[in-house]
């Protein structure tokens, strides 16, 4: 591997690095008081700071790969070759570099700065407030568990975006992984579900409960109507 490959491998690092931290801060930020996210801070300061370093490296690397081809065109013998490129490396690694004003810099540092700043919906942090549903883009209610597409029985709201769930498949599915996401089709909402995130809503629970009382009766009046084409069917057989 090229000496580049492994300074791009270790930026990349970082910056997964930073990601992942990021989303283990927004998913435990309500019930740790900020101290997880003050350490991401920290920790991507310190990921900056090397990403400078290893940045520095790649163009003074590239620079004294660029001397060394220069240095060899000149030189006509090894004598030569090896004096034109001692002149040549030490007037690279004397030169100094400016690295915070490279594009490759400062592509990294917004990278940065994208991962630790803070998500739109961590603004909702009241179990009370009210979810706009255009932050998911579509109906926020629905009876039915978007797993199991099941009518759900004991409802929990996902606060950071209004979406509703079945308590039990919820928190089963979230328990060994922080890395689900809310399932319904155009939510908005990129923060990974979080037990701290999932709140009773007993409104939606009476909306179920009413759903079913109607889910119910409706089964019940296709039945009846079901018996009475069945007796008139018969009533015409007789007739017949």
């Amino acid at each position: 591997m090229e000496f580049n490959q492994y300074a791009d491998s270790a930026l990349s690092s970082l910056l997964e690095t930073t990601k992942f931290l990021q989303e283990i801060s927004d998913g435990i930020s309500d019930v740790d008081g900020g101290e997880v996210r003050k350490l991401l801070e920290e920790g991507a300061r310190s990921r900056l700071e090397n990403a400078e370093k290893i940045i520095e490296l790649k163009t003074r690397h590239k620079g004294l790969v660029q001397e060394m081809q220069v240095a060899r065109g000149e030189s006509a013998t090894v004598e030569e070759l090896g004096r034109n490129w001692n002149e040549r490396r030490n007037a690279v690694e004397s030169k100094p570099i400016d690295t915070k004003n490279t594009a490759e810099y400062q592509s990294f540092k917004r990278s940065i700065e994208a991962c630790i700043s803070k998500p739109e919906p961590e603004a909702i942090d009241s179990d009370e407030d009210v979810v706009p549903m255009e932050l998911s883009g579509v109906n926020v209610f629905s009876p039915y568990d978007p797993w199991t597409k099941a009518l759900i029985r004991n409802p929990v709201r996902n606060k950071m975006c209004g979406h509703i769930y079945d308590h039990e498949y919820v928190h089963g599915i979230i328990k060994n992984n922080i890395g689900i996401r809310c399932p319904v089709a155009g939510c908005g909402n990129k923060v990974h579900i979080h037990p701290a995130h999932l709140i009773k809503d007993e409104a939606v629970k009476q909306k179920i409960i009413l759903q079913e009382v109607q889910d119910t009766q409706s089964d019940a009046d296709e039945d009846d109507d079901e018996d009475a084409n069945e007796e008139v069917e018969q009533v015409a057989d007789d007739e017949d």
